[in-house]
């Protein structure tokens, strides 16, 4: 998964872990903050599947092993492709 800070256009890349029709949670290299918006785009391995394109508010940032953080964030819009 690719994500954007709509505010700074600051780009990074994740691993998606689990996704749920309210919610995702994914792990990244880049050290993100509770309470961020991004603009996220999950494309899935099938590639007649289209790519979810959404808007994401996280709400927890652990940090785990690798020198990575795991998120959770909420959906709160989905974008058109």
């Amino acid at each position: 998964m690719e994500f954007t800070h709509p505010g700074s256009g600051a780009k990074g890349t994740a691993n998606s872990i689990n996704l749920s029709a309210a919610g995702i949670l994914f792990r990244t290299k880049n050290k993100l903050i509770a309470g961020a918006s991004l603009e996220i785009s999950v494309k899935p391995v099938n590639p007649i599947t289209p790519p979810l394109n959404a808007l994401i508010e996280i709400i927890r940032v652990v940090p785990v092993e690798n020198d990575e953080y795991e998120a959770a964030a909420t959906i709160e819009g989905i974008k058109g492709a």
